[in-house]
Protein backbone atom coordinates (compact mmCIF):
# COMPACT_ATOMS: atom_id res chain seq x y z
CA UNK A 1 0.00 0.00 0.00
CA UNK A 2 1.90 3.44 -1.18
CA UNK A 3 1.09 5.48 2.08
CA UNK A 4 1.98 9.24 1.62
CA UNK A 5 1.09 11.58 4.78
CA UNK A 6 1.26 15.35 3.73
CA UNK A 7 -0.29 18.40 3.82
CA UNK A 8 -3.62 19.32 2.28
CA UNK A 9 -3.41 21.27 -0.87
CA UNK A 10 -5.25 23.68 -2.64
CA UNK A 11 -6.03 21.13 -5.23
CA UNK A 12 -7.28 18.69 -3.07
CA UNK A 13 -10.74 19.65 -3.05
CA UNK A 14 -12.50 17.70 -5.02
CA UNK A 15 -10.62 14.45 -3.32
CA UNK A 16 -11.91 15.91 -0.40
CA UNK A 17 -15.20 15.78 -1.77
CA UNK A 18 -15.07 12.41 -2.48
CA UNK A 19 -13.49 11.95 0.89
CA UNK A 20 -16.76 13.11 2.92
CA UNK A 21 -18.41 11.22 0.35
CA UNK A 22 -16.68 7.91 1.62
CA UNK A 23 -17.78 8.02 5.01
CA UNK A 24 -20.42 5.95 6.10
CA UNK A 25 -22.80 6.18 8.13
CA UNK A 26 -20.96 5.54 11.67
CA UNK A 27 -18.34 7.45 10.52
CA UNK A 28 -20.40 10.13 9.40
CA UNK A 29 -22.05 10.12 12.96
CA UNK A 30 -19.00 10.07 14.77
CA UNK A 31 -16.44 12.64 12.98
CA UNK A 32 -18.86 14.66 10.80
CA UNK A 33 -22.24 15.37 12.50
CA UNK A 34 -24.17 17.91 10.55
CA UNK A 35 -21.22 18.33 8.10
CA UNK A 36 -18.95 20.85 10.83
CA UNK A 37 -15.67 19.12 10.11
CA UNK A 38 -16.56 18.76 6.70
CA UNK A 39 -17.28 22.20 6.41
CA UNK A 40 -14.37 23.43 8.55
CA UNK A 41 -12.18 21.59 5.98
CA UNK A 42 -13.71 22.77 2.81
CA UNK A 43 -13.45 26.29 4.32
CA UNK A 44 -9.60 25.82 3.56
CA UNK A 45 -9.72 26.28 0.29
CA UNK A 46 -11.64 29.76 -0.38
CA UNK A 47 -11.01 31.35 3.10
CA UNK A 48 -8.42 28.77 5.21
CA UNK A 49 -8.88 29.48 9.18
CA UNK A 50 -5.61 31.34 11.09
CA UNK A 51 -4.21 28.76 13.83
CA UNK A 52 -5.58 25.54 11.52
CA UNK A 53 -3.87 22.87 9.28
CA UNK A 54 -4.89 19.95 7.53
CA UNK A 55 -3.23 16.81 7.08
CA UNK A 56 -4.13 13.79 4.34
CA UNK A 57 -2.95 10.24 3.76
CA UNK A 58 -2.78 9.57 0.23
CA UNK A 59 -3.34 6.03 -1.06
CA UNK A 60 -2.67 5.96 -5.07
CA UNK A 61 -4.67 8.79 -6.10
CA UNK A 62 -7.25 9.03 -3.23
CA UNK A 63 -7.58 10.62 -0.29
CA UNK A 64 -7.90 7.74 2.63
CA UNK A 65 -7.57 9.37 5.90
CA UNK A 66 -7.34 12.93 7.09
CA UNK A 67 -6.55 14.89 9.62
CA UNK A 68 -6.34 18.31 11.29
CA UNK A 69 -5.55 20.53 13.56
CA UNK A 70 -6.82 23.98 15.56
CA UNK A 71 -5.36 25.95 18.29
CA UNK A 72 -2.22 25.51 16.41
CA UNK A 73 -0.60 28.85 18.27
CA UNK A 74 -0.79 26.84 21.57
CA UNK A 75 1.92 24.22 22.69
CA UNK A 76 -1.13 21.29 22.33
CA UNK A 77 -3.20 21.63 19.63
CA UNK A 78 -6.70 19.91 19.43
CA UNK A 79 -7.10 16.95 16.83
CA UNK A 80 -9.70 15.70 14.53
CA UNK A 81 -9.12 12.85 12.75
CA UNK A 82 -10.82 10.35 10.15
CA UNK A 83 -10.23 7.26 7.75
CA UNK A 84 -12.53 6.86 4.32
CA UNK A 85 -14.71 3.37 5.98
CA UNK A 86 -12.93 1.70 2.79
CA UNK A 87 -9.93 2.02 4.22
CA UNK A 88 -10.66 1.27 7.91
CA UNK A 89 -8.58 -1.69 9.83
CA UNK A 90 -5.68 -1.35 7.78
CA UNK A 91 -3.43 0.51 9.67
CA UNK A 92 -3.98 4.36 7.98
CA UNK A 93 -4.95 5.74 11.05
CA UNK A 94 -2.00 4.37 13.49
CA UNK A 95 0.34 5.46 10.65
CA UNK A 96 -1.04 9.60 10.52
CA UNK A 97 -0.80 9.54 13.94
CA UNK A 98 2.41 8.14 14.25
CA UNK A 99 3.21 10.81 10.86
CA UNK A 100 1.84 13.40 12.83
CA UNK A 101 3.38 12.40 15.75
CA UNK A 102 7.23 12.72 14.25
CA UNK A 103 6.32 16.78 12.29
CA UNK A 104 4.85 17.87 16.02
CA UNK A 105 7.59 16.54 17.85
CA UNK A 106 10.09 18.31 15.42
CA UNK A 107 8.84 21.43 15.57
CA UNK A 108 8.05 21.79 19.19
CA UNK A 109 4.92 21.11 20.26
CA UNK A 110 4.10 19.06 23.47
CA UNK A 111 1.11 17.25 22.98
CA UNK A 112 -2.28 16.69 21.79
CA UNK A 113 -6.05 17.44 23.06
CA UNK A 114 -8.81 14.67 21.29
CA UNK A 115 -12.36 14.41 22.04
CA UNK A 116 -14.32 11.18 20.70
CA UNK A 117 -17.59 10.08 21.50
CA UNK A 118 -18.36 7.41 24.19
CA UNK A 119 -19.77 4.71 21.65
CA UNK A 120 -16.45 4.83 19.31
CA UNK A 121 -14.84 2.02 20.76
CA UNK A 122 -12.45 1.52 17.83
CA UNK A 123 -10.88 4.59 17.89
CA UNK A 124 -10.39 5.27 21.70
CA UNK A 125 -8.65 1.50 20.87
CA UNK A 126 -6.50 3.16 18.36
CA UNK A 127 -5.81 6.67 20.82
CA UNK A 128 -4.89 4.32 23.52
CA UNK A 129 -2.88 1.83 21.38
CA UNK A 130 -0.95 5.60 20.42
CA UNK A 131 -0.37 6.61 23.74
CA UNK A 132 -3.26 9.00 24.68
CA UNK A 133 -4.37 8.85 28.15
CA UNK A 134 -8.15 9.43 28.92
CA UNK A 135 -8.80 12.33 30.89
CA UNK A 136 -12.01 12.25 31.57
CA UNK A 137 -15.15 13.15 30.39
CA UNK A 138 -15.40 17.09 28.49
CA UNK A 139 -18.51 18.68 28.88
CA UNK A 140 -19.83 18.04 25.81
CA UNK A 141 -20.06 14.31 27.09
CA UNK A 142 -17.09 13.53 24.68
CA UNK A 143 -14.34 11.45 26.41
CA UNK A 144 -11.02 13.72 26.74
CA UNK A 145 -7.62 12.13 25.70
CA UNK A 146 -4.76 13.60 26.03
CA UNK A 147 -0.88 12.72 24.09
CA UNK A 148 2.01 14.11 25.61
CA UNK A 149 5.49 13.89 23.76
CA UNK A 150 8.17 13.35 26.20
CA UNK A 151 11.77 14.09 25.46
CA UNK A 152 12.34 10.57 25.91
CA UNK A 153 9.15 9.23 24.48
CA UNK A 154 8.93 6.98 21.17
CA UNK A 155 6.52 7.91 18.53
CA UNK A 156 4.26 5.41 19.15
Amino acid sequence: MNFVFREMRQNDKEKMRAFYAGLGEESTAFFNVNHGNENRTMDFFSSPRPNHRYFVAEIGNEIAGHLFLWDTDTAVPWLGIAVRDDFQGQGVGTRMLRSLFSLLKSEGYGGLLLRTAQANTAAQGLYEKCGFQRLGTHPSGEYLYLKRFGRKEETA
